[in-house]
């Protein structure tokens, strides 16, 4: 059994800081001393997983099946990356997805496609979601990707840059592999000053960066 470097626990610790120099969720949200001190105490525990796959490329099908995953970024490293193509001609035509992200995300693969990992880790969600994706108890989220309807719930919401020096961005996908050549499907993206209000809808996907952030 491989098992997940205990630093992944520190996805459901909320802190103050706002940044994307290790393996956590940048989640602004207050919590008590004893809450983080519990915290602090699970992540001294190492979690066993079944499944992971790290920096490479794979071949949907036969390295890994075919469906969702979450990618976490290694430590230290400034962002993590992945390719998704049809083929490893390295042709143009063959790019299904090719994305950047500071802290975690989802994917998903389709069978025979294959998928270039760097400076991540790939994870089955189930297995690491009750104790890495809960973001029941944050009243914002910043830097990664939320689920509608699961992490944030549907409807209009307010995005606000944190630093006012610098613009904040988001993408918003409908899904991550009914779209064209079996990528994800677009909705919106873009950068905004200040503040924006979008309208979410349930089962859509919600990418932030780390200068970014959402009231529940």
């Amino acid at each position: 059994m491989k098992k997940l470097l205990s630093i992944i626990l520190f996805l459901i610790l909320g802190l103050n800081i706002v940044g994307c120099s290790d393996h956590s969720v940048k989640t602004i949200v207050d919590k008590s001393s004893s809450q983080q001190e519990d915290i602090e105490e699970e992540q001294q525990e190492e979690k066993e997983v079944s499944f992971k796959l790290s920096n490479g490329t794979f071949k949907v099908g036969e390295d890994l099946d075919p469906g969702k995953y979450v990618l976490v970024k290694h430590d230290g490293e400034y962002m993590g990356s992945f390719d998704i193509t049809t083929d490893t001609t390295g042709d143009t035509e063959a790019m299904v997805d090719s994305n950047a992200f500071e802290n975690f995300t989802y994917i998903e693969v389709k069978d025979g496609q294959y998928l270039q990992l760097d400076d991540c880790d790939l994870y089955k969600i189930e297995e690491i979601e009750a104790e890495a994706l809960d973001f029941s108890d944050f009243d914002e989220l910043t830097n990664g990707m939320y689920i509608v309807g699961k992490d944030i719930e549907a409807g209009e919401h307010k995005l606000e840059a944190i630093s006012e020096d610098s613009d904040g961005w988001y993408c918003l996908y409908n899904n991550l592999g009914d779209g064209y050549k079996n990528g994800p499907d677009l909705q919106d993206a873009d950068y905004f000053s200040g503040s924006k209000l979008i309208t979410l809808r349930e089962g859509q996907y919600l990418k932030l960066d780390s200068n970014t952030k959402v009231i529940k």
